[in-house]
């Protein structure tokens, strides 16, 4: 089915992408009244060599389009931010209608891949929306990956830390494989607030084929709207570009060492 789906001129893909931008409006936006909702959407893909063949074979692609016309809705610009990861991450840009079309197999073409991080991709989602990029509105973050990571205490405390800001992550586990971190999510103790929410299907061919995109839709914007509806969550984005200042200024005077924090200094004198 993937395969088959990847013959489509991109004149027809466009068109599907059309058709499935209302399948998102009617299904889920109207449903659960996200009609006005005005976020910034991102999608974070696992890099690693694992998922080597699913590149090749056009899922990831796939999964991309699929997608995307959740960013249409959401999203002012209809753009969607990529990033990818292994044990490290890489800022690919955006995904908009004009470059979607064989998005995924340049990026393919470009990038080696390696083990499995979360941690680092994570605190450069919070960078960019946080420090680099401050707006008073909501960010949704579709992170899929294929297996477990490597760095379970690091990761962990990110997830902590950005439960204090208005970025909603969504794991997507995608295939047979051992996901026993993203399903401690839901019950993880520290947070400020539940920012995250996981689902998994057995393989991007079934995310792609099998899973009816009703269901898709549902399960990516399962827990999105009650995270919305939160006093908290509502505090924190109509103080946004205060409460993300906060972030920066904390991290900035606390971390003086290199890595992460070292750029958010750079970037603030």
């Amino acid at each position: 089915m993937v395969q088959q789906y990847l013959n489509l001129s991109k004149e027809e893909t466009n068109q599907l992408i059309d058709l499935r931008k209302e399948t998102v409006h009617k299904i889920v936006l109207e449903k659960r009244n996200l009609i006005n909702v005005n976020a910034r959407v991102s999608i974070v893909l696992d890099f690693s060599g694992s998922m080597d063949h699913l590149y090749r074979n056009g899922s990831v692609q796939a999964l991309l389009d699929k997608v995307f016309p959740i960013a249409i809705e959401f999203d002012d610009n209809e753009e969607l931010d990529v990033w990818i990861f292994d044990h490290d991450f890489k800022r690919i840009g955006v995904v908009n209608r004009n470059n979607i079309y064989g998005f995924v197999k340049d990026v393919y073409s470009r990038y080696k891949m390696g083990a499995t991080n979360y941690a680092p991709v994570m605190r450069d989602v919070m960078q960019k929306y946080l420090v680099e990029e401050p707006q008073d509105i909501s960010n949704y973050v579709i992170f899929i990956t294929d297996g477990d990571n490597n760095d379970h205490s690091d990761a962990t405390k990110t997830i902590i830390e950005a439960s204090k800001y208005p970025i909603f992550w969504q794991f997507v586990g995608i295939g047979n494989s051992s996901y026993s971190f993203l399903e401690k999510l839901d019950t993880m103790s520290g947070r400020y607030i539940d920012n995250a929410n996981f689902f998994a299907v057995l393989s991007a061919e079934k995310f792609y084929s099998d899973y009816s995109e009703d269901d898709v839709y549902r399960d990516l914007l399962n827990e999105y709207p009650q995270w919305l509806a939160d006093a908290k969550v509502k505090e924190m984005i109509a103080n946004g570009k205060t409460t993300n200042q906060h972030y920066n200024q904390n991290h900035v005077s606390n971390n003086s060492s290199g890595g992460f924090f070292s750029k958010v200094k750079s970037l603030f004198g």
